[in-house]
């Protein structure tokens, strides 16, 4: 048995090691979107930051279908073991390639067939790499989650310096990140990769069905709503006024990155917590791990605003195209700053939620904001400049956040009865 630390000392190690690595991979990140605002056309910007908003919604998926439930079934298990749960790598393989599919035919609509191929590898690779960090924390091995980050995030920033002695085109960008996502299941291990054999997909489906009727439909629901709701924006905007016009916004969501991908990180490591707390009626420890997965992010939030007025105030010209305009680009980034708090406030108590069980109204809360928000970016789209339907999605995870807060709430009383 490992012996017990501190508990600040052991928060803070749990969310450093989590951070660090999902920081590295931010970084990449941002340098992919950072060469690509300095080399591509507007179009071509609008179209890269799409894409990594549709493989951001993989995530999302995936979280919904197969990592959450496997998740919560790993750790609310007396014995603590995996046996019987084989079932969600196949389905998890059937995901990926769905995400290939939609990335491929994306790029192949906005910049043709080398960047079908390309971004549609780098789909299919971020899934199964995804699932891979999900069951690393899901065994309470975080280590593998890190290296596999740094592996990814190294692999990146080379293939990104390698793209500099090439012209500028975008379907490079989409192979570096392929080529990341493959080498960075290498340390999940061939026995990981060998569990997503293609066989026995009928009975993979058999026994995934009461998973699916007890979490991943109304989760699903949740999930396609937030997204609607967390970027109505970039699908709207890209929709109706095309890539050009998002990319302002593109550039303003790329300063909050780094929120996004830690929330997403950090909600991968805590919600095993959350649940195994929530499976042993411990209802007070998994909300002290809510409330510290909540100050992690606001501090994580500050840093990063505090970077992006820095950059903005002082080197705007270093980053900013001069065929985009500094004004709206500026707009775009404090609206985006608000967006993005309003996330950090919200995702540890919606975490909080699913471990409970309460995936039904944490459907129907987002279904309510998606209403508020689609309808919001929508009138703002007709009325107003591109850059302000961001507005409308911080008015949508507004109404999101509180119907959390009611649900959270309601499950106190319950208990306390």
């Amino acid at each position: 048995m490992v012996p017990q630390r501190k508990p600040l000392r052991a928060t803070l190690a749990r969310f450093g090691l989590a951070s660090m690595s999902s920081a590295a991979v931010s970084v990449s990140h941002l340098l992919v979107q950072l060469v690509s605002v300095r080399r591509l056309e507007a179009s071509e910007i609008g179209t890269l930051a799409f894409l990594l908003v549709i493989i951001q919604f993989g995530y999302s998926l995936s979280n919904a279908l197969v990592s959450t439930p496997y998740a919560i079934a790993v750790n609310q298990r007396e014995d603590g073991t995996e046996e019987g749960f084989d079932f969600f790598f196949p389905v998890n393989l059937l995901l990926a390639l769905s995400q290939a599919l939609l990335c491929a035919a994306i790029g192949w609509a906005m910049a043709g067939p080398w960047a079908a191929a390309a971004f549609g590898l780098a789909g299919f690779f971020s899934l199964l790499r995804w699932f891979g960090r999900a069951n690393a924390y899901a065994h309470h091995t975080p280590g593998g989650a890190a290296i596999s980050d740094v592996v990814y995030a190294v692999f990146v920033v080379a293939g990104v310096g390698a793209t500099l002695a090439f012209g500028p085109r975008l379907e490079l960008f989409g192979a570096v990140l392929a080529g990341a996502g493959l080498v960075a299941l290498i340390p999940f291990g061939a026995g990981f990769l060998a569990r997503h054999r293609p066989t026995g997909l009928g009975r993979a489906f058999a026994n995934y069905g009461p998973v699916w009727k007890r979490q991943s439909a109304w989760t699903l629901i949740g999930v396609i709503t937030t997204e609607a709701t967390s970027n109505a924006h970039s699908y709207i905007v890209t929709l109706f006024a095309g890539p050009a016009a998002f990319a302002p916004i593109a550039v303003g969501m790329l300063f909050f990155r780094p929120v996004n991908v830690c929330i997403t990180a950090l909600t991968q490591l805590e919600r095993p917590r959350m649940a195994r707390a929530v499976g042993k009626g411990d209802d007070k420890s998994a909300r002290g791990s809510a409330r510290a997965f909540m100050a992690a992010l606001v501090v994580i939030w500050v840093l990063t605003a505090v970077t992006a007025a820095g950059i903005l105030w002082f080197f705007p010209h270093i980053i900013i195209k001069p065929t985009l305009s500094v004004q709206t680009v500026m707009i775009a980034v404090a609206l985006c700053a608000a967006l993005s708090l309003v996330q950090c406030l919200q995702a540890p108590m919606s975490v909080l939620t699913q471990a409970r069980g309460a995936f039904k109204p944490l459907a129907a809360t987002s279904v309510r904001s998606c209403f508020v928000g689609v309808g919001a970016v929508v009138a703002i789209t007709l009325l107003a400049p591109s850059v302000y339907t961001i507005a409308g999605v911080v008015l949508a995870q507004l109404v999101m956040m509180l119907g959390i807060w009611r649900l959270d709430r309601r499950a106190r009383r319950e208990m306390a009865e």
